[in-house]
């Protein structure tokens, strides 16, 4: 019984040290005028923007969601 309640514990403590974030993937990708890369990742409930001097978008990127636009 007490290994229930600690593995429960685990668990629970796992889920909320990533509360508050997500990963989101498959980017739109245009260039600035700068010439930096605007990445901006959305969902039906989040966008979030990310501009980088690569060429290239990463494919994945987790965010902290009280960032959102």
């Amino acid at each position: 019984m007490v290994r229930r309640v600690l593995l429960m514990g685990f668990i629970l403590a796992a889920f909320s040290a990533n509360a508050g974030r997500i990963t989101m993937s498959n980017p739109e990708q245009s260039t600035t005028a700068n010439g930096q890369t605007l990445c901006v990742y959305s969902s039906s409930i989040y966008t979030f923007t990310f501009t980088t001097r690569s060429k290239k978008c990463p494919y994945s990127k987790t965010f902290d969601t009280d960032d959102s636009k």
